[in-house]
């Protein structure tokens, strides 16, 4: 069936316009990270730096391939990570052929798809550090290949953690005390003075062989983690075929809204996936005070009602986002892509109660208050919900940095930032709003390259707008790389991002005026250009 259903596409394949896409796509990406990596600027490292990366970088490294193994266990406890067709589960599965011929493929799919993406992240990473490590010798394409694969091995031992717990058949709590575990182990090896290993050493040993060349035990790593992935292939036969029902159900609906761009429904699925519910009795009860304003008391009891899981994973991507704002102060800029990012998934989370709002528009019309009012209140409680995670981040911050002047300048950074990952959630969920005139775009007549190119720029803008959020922590390190005006630039920085985010919440508030005005506006040109002509 699947050679059948292969011949079919492949017959209806151009296949001078594909090589000429996936051309095109590797030629612009791939100039694309070359080009913006020159751009960084970040000064080389040299003596101690250099040696204390030298030092750390297998302990680093592991400790976020642990991370990935942890994650790893959770999805196979969920279910993943395999997503076959809906038939496949209905008729395949449930005829009389052994499961492993059907899952096999799909296995073996998974960890190439899940490698390719690893190597390329590897590679990009490792190619930004040798711009920084001049007296290395060593090529840039060296540099890349080695954090290739360590990369594709760091993203193939997720799909062998979730492929083993699943076919083993391993409970939740169990997996997640393994995790936790391995976790435990290599942070211990990474911030305490000892020479004992991490289970994960390896994969940073191996993206650091421009220094030391091939190491045999980092090889033998790599044959224990291709046997482990044999053994996990040889066990997808166990998966379980009601998990698999669910999870392709839910899989194919996240695929239809990735294409069309709604990552609030991707969200909402994704928890689906993760089996994460909202809690039925709240953490506290919200005083009476609070519940004047009706909007604000309802925003506040949806944050009482979150799960600990939630919780968990907003304080999780808020430790990482200030650790790598810590490694962009240090002379790392491109981390403050990372913490953007970061940041911007953490605001998805505490923007729910404009989420929720946004999903019902038909009560939302309904009510005796304007529609770009009612957004604007919204924003007030994922504001103060940022708080706790903020002084996260600061404490983070602090034991990185253990200076008095860490806490001052945490706060000065720390409040555009996190206020930056709420406003580009904000902006993300309030494009789902109803258009109030119906289609404002229609007419523009764009050809499919600039509506494409269109596409691309709205998809963006909302994680670009968590990273400039992020970006005084590059005027605080530049101020201390000069030694002049520290405090008064990265001042001077954070106000100018609140200024952009309160920019940004106008936005929200006139929304619905500015798209009125941008459709009398194209209207008013269609009448002007019939009438002359």
């Amino acid at each position: 069936m699947r050679t059948e259903r292969r011949k079919h596409r492949v017959a209806e394949m151009d296949w001078f316009e594909a090589l000429y896409r996936v051309y095109i796509s590797a030629f612009l990406g791939g100039g694309a990270i070359l080009f913006l990596s020159g751009l960084s600027g970040d000064k080389p490292l040299l003596g101690s730096d250099l040696q204390n990366v030298i030092a750390n970088t297998p302990h680093a490294v592991g400790l976020v391939a642990s991370i990935v193994v942890f994650l790893g266990l959770r999805s196979g406890a969920n279910g993943g990570p395999i997503a076959v067709e809906e038939p496949e589960v209905r008729h395949v599965l449930l005829a009389p052929i052994p499961h492993s011929v059907v899952l096999r493929h799909p296995a073996i799919q998974r960890l190439r798809t899940f490698a390719f993406m690893g190597a390329i992240a590897g590679a990009t990473a490792n190619q930004l550090l040798s711009r920084r490590v001049e007296a290395s010798g060593t090529s840039l394409v060296v540099w890349a290949l080695w954090g290739a694969i360590a990369g594709a091995l760091m993203a193939m031992l997720f799909v062998i953690a979730a492929l083993l717990i699943h076919g083993l058949g391993i409970s939740r709590w169990l997996s997640t005390a393994i995790g936790t575990a391995l976790v435990g182990w290599q942070v211990a090896v990474t911030f305490s003075d000892t020479n004992t290993a991490g289970p994960f050493d390896f994969i940073g040993s191996i993206s650091r062989w421009w220094l030391d060349g091939v190491q045999i035990q980092d090889v033998v790593g790599i044959v224990i983690v291709l046997a482990f992935a044999a053994v996990a292939v040889y066990l997808a036969g166990n998966l379980s075929l009601e998990a698999l029902s669910r999870r392709s159900a839910l899989v194919s609906q996240m695929k239809f809204a990735v294409t069309l761009q709604d990552i609030r429904t991707v969200v909402l699925l994704r928890r689906q996936l993760s089996q994460e519910h909202m809690r039925v009795k709240p953490w506290v009860k919200v005083p009476r005070i609070f519940r004047r304003d009706i909007v604000v008391g309802r925003g506040l009891r949806s944050l009482m009602h979150f799960p600990w899981r939630r919780i968990m994973r907003m304080s999780l991507l808020t430790i990482t986002a200030a650790a790598a704002l810590v490694m962009a102060f240090r002379g790392t800029s491109p981390a403050v892509v990372v913490a953007g990012l970061l940041l911007f998934i953490v605001g998805l989370d505490a923007v729910e109660p404009l989420s929720q709002e946004v999903d019902q528009p038909d009560r939302t019309d309904s009510l005796p208050i304007e529609r770009g009012l009612l957004m604007t209140k919204h924003l007030i409680v994922p504001a103060i919900a940022m708080t706790p995670f903020l002084l996260t981040g600061v404490l983070t911050a602090f034991v990185l940095e253990p200076q008095v002047s860490t806490i001052a300048y945490g706060f000065i950074i720390g409040i555009p930032a996190v206020l930056a990952g709420v406003a580009g959630a904000s902006i993300n969920a309030v494009k789902g709003a109803p258009d109030p005139i119906g289609g404002a775009n229609e007419g523009l007549a764009l050809p499919p390259e600039m509506s494409g190119m269109g596409n691309v720029i709205r998809s963006t803008f909302p994680p670009a707008i968590s990273i400039a959020g992020c970006l005084p922590v590059i005027a605080l390190q530049r101020g201390v790389e000069n030694g002049s005006l520290i405090f008064t630039n990265t001042l001077r920085a954070s106000l100018a991002v609140l200024l952009v985010l309160g920019l940004v919440a106008g936005w929200v508030r006139q929304r619905d005026a500015i798209l009125i005005w941008f459709r009398n506006a194209q209207t008013s040109a269609k009448t002007s250009k019939a009438e002359g002509n």
